[in-house]
């Protein structure tokens, strides 16, 4: 049995698992998701010693880093939008201080952090602050994911959530709030899609947005060239509003890029990130164009080209597990992502957890290798050696 015809066979195995079996699978992933993430909740959100019924958790004090620079930038937004940038309008409390410089404190475009202040005020009115507000998105995000599996694969979600160790720290300690945002945005567009299926024109403008939050979805922009011109003006304009029209508007607001750029990462590294993330995402682009992928599979895979740039110019995982949490409803780029995790657990002493970053690239070429072979090598083989007959068939424009 062919590796195409295995992975079939496991497909639909478990696909035809009966429906009592499903719902005790999801469940026991919510169960051990809320388990494993009790303990990253900060004493100042809530103190478990208070609840006789709970056995000791050794809780944090604070709430994490992450929290703590997008409360100070939610905060200055409130107290005077024009100060976004400047920050010279509302000092730091010592905690905000001793933990992130005014600068280093949301050094992320206008469309994130007027998201960020907008769930500060939500929080805030709700009584729950800002970190309450966090950790509400993140149920509403886990739901949206839950959901789609449900429509599509249903063993997607325990795949995604089965091994929550590092995303309870990373969602529930730390609180990328960033990622959060912009997830979010992007699995209201993966729903549209999903909906709309041949002509999901809401779905583009939301990717475009999510752009302007984080970088992480910008491969998903070459789909400019292929889209009907009024969803591509539509997109553009979005991209002009959230990136250039801020220059104008906001003193300081061009920082951010230089911030960024200075942050982390040298010149080696930036050229090696480039040169992993511009061949996949050349062939990617081919694949989704032979096997005819809809909006669904380019939403999902638009996220990872650019977030393998990121994680390998930073030297830092995070930047490529984060975005792999959207589901694949195919199954196998969400496996990637399961077996990445997996390996650190099943290997403590050997596998350190920055090494899932290779690891999860490994697995995203392997199953671009995968698809490949669909295609057929013969079909390949001739694409390679017509390239303008290749890339008229790339640049075609899809409904």
């Amino acid at each position: 049995m062919t590796g195409q015809a295995h992975i079939r066979r496991i497909d639909e195995l478990l696909l035809r698992a009966p429906r009592p079996v499903r719902r005790a699978v999801i469940a026991l992933t919510l169960l051990g998701m809320v388990v494993v993430a009790l303990p990253h909740v900060p004493r100042a959100f809530v103190d478990f010693s208070s609840v006789p019924w709970l056995p000791a958790i050794n809780q944090r004090d604070e709430v994490g880093p992450d929290t703590i620079a997008l409360m100070y930038a939610s905060k200055v937004i409130l107290n005077d939008l024009s100060d976004m940038y400047t920050r010279a309008r509302l000092d730091q409390t010592p905690l905000e201080a001793a933990t992130w410089s005014k600068e280093a404190s949301g050094p992320y475009p206008p469309a994130l952090l007027l998201s960020a202040a907008a769930l500060y005020a939500i929080g805030e009115a709700l009584g729950v602050g800002y970190y309450g507000a966090i950790l509400i998105l993140l149920v509403i995000f886990v739901c949206l994911v839950l959901a789609y599996c449900l429509r599509t694969r249903w063993y997607v979600f325990p795949l995604l959530f089965g091994n929550f160790s590092y995303f309870a720290y990373r969602f529930v300690a730390v609180q990328d709030g960033t990622y959060l945002i912009m997830l979010t945005v992007v699995m209201l567009a993966l729903h549209i899609a999903h909906r709309a299926h041949r002509q999901p024109s809401w779905a583009h403008p939301l990717m475009a947005l999510a752009v302007t939050m984080k970088l992480s979805p910008a491969y998903y922009l070459k789909n400019l060239l292929v889209l009907p011109p009024r969803s591509a003006v539509l997109m553009l304009a979005i991209l002009v509003t959230g990136f250039v029209l801020p220059i104008f508007i906001w003193d300081d607001y061009l920082s951010i890029y230089s911030f960024h750029e200075e942050f982390k990462g040298s010149t080696a590294e930036t050229i090696g990130a480039v040169a992993l993330a511009l061949p996949f995402g050349v062939c990617l682009w081919y694949v989704e164009t032979r096997l005819s992928f809809d909006w669904e599979d380019r939403i999902g895979w638009g996220l990872v080209p650019f977030a393998l740039f990121l994680g390998f110019k930073m030297n830092t995982a995070r930047h490529l597990l984060i975005v792999l949490l959207v589901p694949d409803k195919r199954g196998l780029r969400s496996a990637c992502l399961s077996l990445a995790l997996l390996a650190p657990v099943l290997l403590p002493g050997l596998v350190r957890f920055n090494s899932t970053l290779a690891i999860a690239a490994g697995f995203l070429v392997l199953t671009l290798v995968y698809y490949l072979s669909q295609i057929g090598w013969g079909q390949v083989r001739h694409d390679l050696s017509h390239p303008s007959e290749t890339m008229r068939l790339l640049l075609r424009r899809r409904s």
